[in-house]
């Protein structure tokens, strides 16, 4: 069975993307979001919405959000559940399929968020450096940005048994999904991980698998925040954990947009 990309179209990962997030072991995040944003009313530009998580749980508090995600089959699951929200909250979520790098839009926020690790699906300095600026471009002077990545430590973890599974329908069907291999790549920072997705029926017959491959760059604290700076970034601080401490699993970024920032999303990072 040849692996697919992660978010893969016609792969698995993204119908049980709620599944697999929910097992992750963030506490307070949407707090955290909540707080550095500003109060309820304020507008969040979230970068690498996937499914729509904190999307909801923002607009639920009275946040206007923008979600972006790269992925058609993640936005698209996002705008299901929007539809079944109440009008007075759908009505504060505008959702965008789209690269972080290069989208455009015609306003300002009063913060910005690139929560769970979709910073690091960037793969290149270039890239990486686009986004910041994508970033900058779009928050207001003195608003904050937030980027979540995962602390170093977390990605040389070695793989273990790690398996969810469990019914996800009225008809007794089960999803059993399963990490069947993880590197990390001391020389270029790449983790790589395998991903294996099972649908059976109530028989125990097997009647679809998918392996998807999610990857991951580790991003060097002295990169991103040089990059940050030439676009009017300044630092506030880098937490372990949304708790507020200083180490942890985590690697959390807080800027802030200075009064005046360079803007531009072409490329201006160090070279690939």
């Amino acid at each position: 069975m040849s692996n697919l990309p992660y978010y893969d179209d016609t792969g698995l990962s993204a119908a049980f993307y709620d599944v697999v997030s929910s097992a992750y072991p963030f506490r307070g995040d949407i707090d955290f979001y909540a707080d550095l944003v500003g109060p309820a009313g304020s507008s969040v530009l979230e970068l690498g919405c996937g499914t729509g998580r904190i999307v909801i749980a923002l607009a639920e508090r009275g946040y206007g959000v923008f979600g972006v995600d790269l992925a058609p089959a993640m936005i698209q699951r996002a705008a299901m559940k929007c539809e079944r929200l109440p009008p007075e909250v759908g009505s504060r979520i505008a959702l965008m399929q789209g690269d972080m790098t290069r989208i455009v839009l015609d306003r300002q926020f009063d913060g910005a968020i690139i929560p769970f690790y979709g910073y690091a699906h960037l793969g290149t300095p270039t890239a990486r450096a686009d986004a910041l600026a994508v970033v900058a471009r779009h928050l207001k002077p003195g608003g904050k940005a937030a980027i979540h990545l995962p602390a170093h430590a977390m990605l040389r973890q070695p793989l273990g048994d790690e398996e969810l599974s469990g019914p996800y329908n009225a008809a007794g069907d089960s999803v059993r999904i399963r990490v069947v291999a993880r590197t990390f790549a001391e020389d270029t920072g790449r983790f790589r991980q395998v991903m294996e997705y099972t649908l059976i029926d109530p028989a125990g017959t097997i009647t679809r698998q998918s392996r998807e491959e999610l990857v991951y760059h580790a991003v060097d604290r002295t990169e991103i925040v040089r990059n940050a700076e030439r676009c009017g970034l300044s630092l506030a601080g880098v937490l372990g954990d949304f708790d507020g401490s200083d180490t942890g699993r985590e690697a959390i970024y807080v800027f802030v947009r200075r009064e005046t920032a360079h803007t531009s999303v072409e490329s201006y990072g160090v070279p690939d």
